[in-house]
């Protein structure tokens, strides 16, 4: 029998930190103007990329019941603002989008920065009625996805509303009153903050007079009874049970998890707790609790820029995944795609849109860059003179000059140079089509940054039941491609089990399509490359196209400005400010100006080393180069500023 649904909702006010009152977040400030800068993608297909669904579920409540609640703000009298309000969630970080089911010329596009006159020509093709659009004018890489059957229950559900690839990879600053979006670049959001917020949202509805009512109104057709008014208060109770239920379940393996904030995200520990928790939860398998999964995130991230990456022979910052689906596919189920993990009956059944998935990889990939000499799909962002100011063409050559002797060694030669496109670096792969750019990872010990990204993948292992099947992996040459045939195992690498994991995954829906997927389209969508992992102690060192969009810089997102990064690590600020989206031209990155609801990171702490990558006269851990003089610091930094 449920709790009293007092209790339930008090509860829920102190789930994942939650207090009474809403999480400190900076105020919004209106831009004078918005400006998508031009990186070859049409109107169309940009609207569309933030937007088409990737199946997920990743807020816990239904796409009807998000749009209705409102802000965790205590009014005496009257409703408060709705949730959904693009200015609030500004706040949190997210990018403000039009409304409309499909991208059109309008007031609403010209204000979010749609311009006609910078438009791309780059797009790709996709059905236009499987697509939702924006119906309420939610922020960039919010998604509605249409109502589907459970794969866990067969029981229908409602409209959902989940985060797309868009919502963790489209960048934006502001500059004197204009604000610049980037697509493809790190996005600035507060996930954890927002979490919080709608938490405290939902638990307001419940608690505060007159909330459950109008949120009801809201929801509800017009003529409801309160038959209809009791069954949706019911549902309401259940997911907050189940939300309090799950945290609970999870506490004692997150004790150790260290502040993401804005910026950043502990992406691949989430992932795991997901896939290796949450959907394996309701395992009948005696003796198995899905619960000794669950890890603490103790190695955020700053969300990496994806122009190009779909060229790479390795992805993510520790150079693991080779296969852009099993990448892609991973994220969705890593931010709540529904999976069926526990029934033999359509195991590995999921609410993927592994279509739409494949169609993102295309309009991010583009053709094969080589014959042109140029990146054909989405390109890095070139540096918008007109807002940010003029670069000095003579610093910037002298800075050419420092990047061939200190930077392409290890970030390859830059890519608008002959050397890049050349056959040193983009290098066949067994058993895939084409070739793809070798980039290079760099070894922890030379390197010096901080450990704990690359330590996910190397050291964590999770519990599998065997109904999934996992087999033994075959690793040679420290990669891991398939497993030896006719074993199960109940312990595998994290690397390993998911990779096995989102490959089936895949695979049941080739395998359900009607007729099936053949096999030549499978490789195609796979980007014709193998499932292939690894987990070295390393991180990649990608080309620098667009490097100027991409602060704060290192992997964790600890250093706010190049011109830090260039210096001693040890003349780098100690604590450092994220949500601070002020640009500053000369050092080139966040001005990180600490005040109200900005995260104060202290890169002293474990997850949070801003130390290694370093440039100075004195050899050590993580002494890369000798040091720059202020001079030569400012033209190097002029030179990043054109590639």
């Amino acid at each position: 029998m449920m709790r009293s649904w007092f209790s339930a909702a008090c509860a829920l006010l102190f789930l994942g930190g939650c207090a009474l009152f809403p999480p400190a977040i900076p105020p919004y400030e209106a831009p004078k103007r918005t400006v998508w800068l031009h990186q070859n993608w049409s109107n169309e297909a940009r609207f569309w990329f933030h937007h088409a669904t990737q199946g997920t579920s990743t807020l816990p409540v239904p796409y009807d019941w998000f749009v209705a609640l409102e802000q965790p703000q205590l009014f005496a009298i009257g409703a408060a603002p709705l949730l959904s309000d693009k200015d609030y969630l500004a706040r949190f970080g997210f990018i403000s989008s039009p409304r409309g089911p499909y991208f059109q010329e309008s007031a609403d596009a010209s204000a979010n920065g749609y311009d006609s006159a910078r438009e791309g020509r780059f797009t790709v093709r996709y059905d236009p009625e499987a697509f939702n659009g924006n119906p309420d004018g939610l922020p960039v890489g919010f998604a509605r996805t249409k109502g589907y059957k459970d794969p866990v229950t067969g029981n229908m559900l409602p409209d959902q509303i989940g985060l797309t690839c868009a919502a963790c990879h489209t960048g934006q600053l502001t500059y004197k009153g204009v604000n610049v979006r980037v697509d493809g670049g790190p996005a600035v959001t507060n996930l954890g903050d927002f979490r919080k917020a709608l938490g405290l949202s939902l638990a307001y509805t419940a608690l505060l007079p007159g909330r459950f009512e109008r949120f009801a109104d809201r929801v509800l057709p017009k003529g409801h009874g309160k038959p209809e008014r009791a069954e949706l208060k019911k549902q309401f109770l259940a997911t907050i049970e189940k939300v309090e239920a799950l945290s609970k379940q999870m506490a004692p393996g997150l004790r150790g998890s260290i502040e993401e904030g804005f910026a950043r995200l502990d992406a691949l520990n989430r992932i795991g707790n997901q896939v290796f928790f949450n959907d394996l939860v309701g395992t009948k398998q005696a003796g198995f609790d899905p619960a000794v999964n669950v890890a603490p995130t103790n190695a955020p991230v700053n969300y990496p820029q994806i122009w190009s990456t779909s060229w790479f022979d390795w992805v993510q910052y520790d150079a693991s995944i080779m296969q852009p689906m099993i990448r892609n596919a991973g994220e969705a189920l890593g931010v709540s795609a529904n999976l069926n993990l526990t029934s033999q009956k359509d195991l590995y059944w999921s609410s993927v849109a592994v279509e739409e998935v494949f169609r993102m990889e295309e309009l991010l990939a583009g053709p094969d860059p080589r014959p042109k000499k140029q990146f054909q799909g989405l390109r890095a962002p070139q540096w918008p003179g007109d807002i940010l100011g003029p670069i000095d063409p003579l610093k910037a050559r002298k800075g050419a000059a420092l990047y061939v002797e200190h930077c392409s060694g290890c970030h390859r030669p830059a890519p608008d140079s002959d050397a890049f496109w050349s056959d040193t670096y983009w290098k066949p792969i067994p058993d895939a089509k084409g070739r793809y750019l070798d980039v290079a990872a760099i070894n922890l010990a030379k390197v010096g940054t901080d450990p704990a990204q690359a330590n996910v993948l190397h050291g964590r292992k999770v519990k599998v039941p065997t109904l999934l099947g996992v087999p033994k992996a075959i690793s040679s040459g420290g990669m891991t491609c398939g497993g030896e045939p006719g074993t199960v195992v109940e312990e595998a690498s994290f690397a390993w089990a998911l990779a096995y994991v989102v490959d089936r995954t895949v695979d049941y829906w080739y395998d359900a399509q009607k007729p099936p997927v053949p096999p030549r389209k499978r490789m195609e969508m796979n980007g014709d490359r193998p499932n292939c992992v690894r987990a070295p102690l390393a991180y990649k060192a990608r080309p620098l196209n667009g490097v100027w969009a991409t602060a704060p810089f290192l992997h964790n997102g600890t250093v706010l400005t190049l011109y830090d990064l260039l210096s001693p690590q040890g003349e780098r600020p100690r604590n450092v400010c994220l949500g601070d989206r002020e640009f500053d031209p000369v050092k080139v990155g966040m001005r990180g100006r600490c005040g109200w609801g900005v995260t104060k990171i202290d890169t002293r702490a474990a997850g949070n080393l801003n130390s290694g990558h370093s440039f100075e006269n004195e050899s050590g851990p993580g002494v890369i180069g000798p040091a720059f003089s202020a001079t030569e610091k400012a033209a190097l930094i002029e030179y990043l500023k054109t590639l």
